[in-house]
């Protein structure tokens, strides 16, 4: 920024940091597709392609919605969220923000929503911490396809009524067909004015009129413990419809709708607050929301709560973890699926709370809960019923694993990808093999201890495997004839990633083309081993595949993936490029 801006307090900043995030390409601690490459100024722009200096999220496209591990949504998330991800970035000097700049040097068109924040992690680092966390909505959109070039992305704005450091962005990638990668995010704004704070000549009642509080917040902020007893009115022929034709009509309201209508009117309440409404409970749409209050009102209604997503809720003590305790001591006695994917109100206690108040929990997802010590995960352990597990980036290690896989042996679902800690994974492979033999997909991802003793005892224990992912695993070796007997166990696979695993061969190919020909989505990015042989045997016998990624495999050239797009058109081949 140049003097005179800063004398006229209009100044523009990048980043400084990357202070939280829900999922990467890249290994916690190293330089390579990480979120933190997001902070300070371009590396890449305006160059395009596929670079390790750029932030990418871990998904892309419409293929990990259809592969087995797919999760099916929980009923009433609306139709107007679309994020799938988020990464929240910090800079120096707190703004009313005019415009931000978003650099998109690969598949650009996945931001969706961008966020600003009255609070930021150095307030919270004071004595007196802000009791009143808010969000503002700078701008929202659609997922867009666009053109393979790179792209200096500036939204017009709404208006912010408070100075800020803190920019949230989320991302759909559904349209995408590749990853996307971002690469810095310019901010510019009007400096805030300290003195005038308190004063009604405030740089932002000039700047900006009041937006107001949307339907969504007041709507949860007006959640009311009503007097259920009061009598139906009159309300015409609505009142003569059966309680199962009523009920199944305000089924089909989202949530902030649902609470609408339970004020307009006692005999609407009545129905509103029944227990059986609030079976499926997602709040994750709602997660700027969603506080102490919310769920202490909620409370009363989810008497019957079988799904409930509280995944991105309780930034900055919004959510207190004792308030989730006694959430669940009240409605967890039918809880079957609990999603909790970047929490940050969660503790050990709180896992001890799940395990006492939610004896049928079949599905719990604590992804991304990186601030977690591996002594709450043991609380896992205690766990009898889990079906489907996600600690992907977690800090548990190879023996809590362990005890949790021998304690759940109808386990059909794990995601282990980027936890840093979990050592020993032969062990926790060979014990998979050994207690969960329904097991149907597992993820290694970057899993570094993972060898062809800890793949061979796993594929032959765990006949029924559809989906496993071997990405990054650096210790697996084609040459001891892991990945031939895994094709030779496991032919009922479907999704099978063995991403830059530099030795696959053409072997390990024509194994798959021969054992598995129920193959959807295949990747074997960075291998310099396979030939134009190898990979038409599985175009030419996994007639159901979908997803083919060859990118950087040096002996398939893109004159050549060409022909194969034209003659396998419903296979989606992806080589990516590095283009500056």
């Amino acid at each position: 920024m140049n003097e005179e801006d800063v004398k006229a307090g209009y100044v523009h900043q990048h980043a400084i940091e990357v202070v939280d995030f829900s999922s990467q390409y890249g290994y916690d601690g190293s330089m390579s597709y990480v979120a933190s490459n997001l902070a300070g100024p371009p590396n890449v722009f305006p160059g395009y392609g596929d670079f390790t200096q750029a932030c990418v999220f871990r998904t892309y496209g419409p293929w990990w919605k259809s592969c087995p591990s797919a999760r099916k949504p929980i009923n009433r998330a609306p139709i107007t969220f679309r994020s799938q991800d988020y990464i929240e970035l910090l800079f120096e000097e707190r703004v009313y923000p005019s415009r931000i700049d978003i650099f998109e040097t690969y598949n650009p068109g996945s931001v969706v929503k961008i966020l600003a924040c009255n609070t930021s992690p150095k307030d919270f680092e004071e004595l007196d911490p802000p009791e009143d966390v808010e969000w503002a909505t700078l701008w929202a959109g659609q997922p867009e396809s666009l053109p393979a070039r790179p792209r200096e992305f500036s939204p017009p704005l709404n208006p912010c009524p408070f100075a800020t450091n803190l920019i949230r962005l989320e991302v759909n990638q559904k349209l995408l067909e590749y990853y996307t990668e971002l690469d810095a995010v310019k901010l510019y704004g009007i400096l805030e004015c300290k003195e005038l704070q308190n004063s009604s000549d405030h740089p932002s009642r000039h700047l900006y009129p009041d937006p107001g509080i949307s339907a969504t917040e007041k709507m949860l902020r007006d959640l009311m413990l009503v007097d259920k007893k009061s009598a139906p009115g009159n309300n015409g022929y609505f009142d003569i419809l059966p309680s199962e034709v009523i009920q199944l009509i305000l089924s089909y309201l989202d949530m902030p709708s649902l609470c609408s209508a339970a004020l307009s009117c006692s005999f609407l309440m009545h129905h509103c607050y029944d227990p059986l409404q609030y079976t499926d409970l997602d709040l994750q749409p709602y997660w700027s929301q969603v506080d102490d209050y919310v769920l202490k009102c909620l409370q009363i209604r989810c008497s019957h709560l079988q799904q409930l997503s509280l995944s991105w809720c309780g930034r900055y003590d919004m959510i207190k973890g004792r308030t989730f305790n006694e959430f669940l001591e009240h409605c967890g006695s039918e809880l079957t699926c609990l999603r909790l994917a970047c929490s940050r109100f969660l503790y050990a206690d709180c896992l001890r709370a799940v395990g006492v108040s939610c004896p049928l929990l079949q599905e719990l997802d604590l992804s991304s809960c990186t601030y977690l010590h591996d002594t709450a995960f043991q609380q896992v352990a205690n766990f009898t019923s889990l079906r489907r597990l996600n600690l992907y980036r977690t800090s548990v290690v190879g023996s809590t694993v362990r005890s949790i896989i021998r304690n759940n042996p109808g386990l059909e679902y794990l995601n282990l990808g980027g936890c840093k800690s979990c050592d020993g994974m032969d062990d926790v492979a060979i014990d998979l093999a050994q207690h969960c033999p329904q097991l149907k997909a597992v993820d290694f991802w970057r899993c570094r201890s993972l060898t062809n003793i800890g793949l061979r005892a796993l594929a032959s224990g765990c006949s029924l495997l559809l989906e496993l992912d071997l990405g990054w695993c650096p210790e697996l070796r084609s040459n001891t004839g892991c990945f031939v007997s895994l094709a030779q166990s496991c032919h009922l696979l479907k999704k099978l990633f063995v991403t830059a695993n530099r030795t696959v061969s053409d072997n390990d190919l024509f194994a798959l083309a021969k054992h598995c020909r129920d193959l959807e989505q295949l990747d074997i990015l960075g291998t310099r081993m396979v030939s134009p042989d190898g990979a038409l045997a599985v175009l030419n016998s996994c007639k159901k595949l979908s997803f083919f990624d060859i990118s950087f495999c040096s002996q398939l050239d893109f004159a050549m993936v060409y022909k194969w797009k034209m003659a396998f058109p419903d296979v989606a081949l992806r080589k990516s490029f590095q283009n500056t």
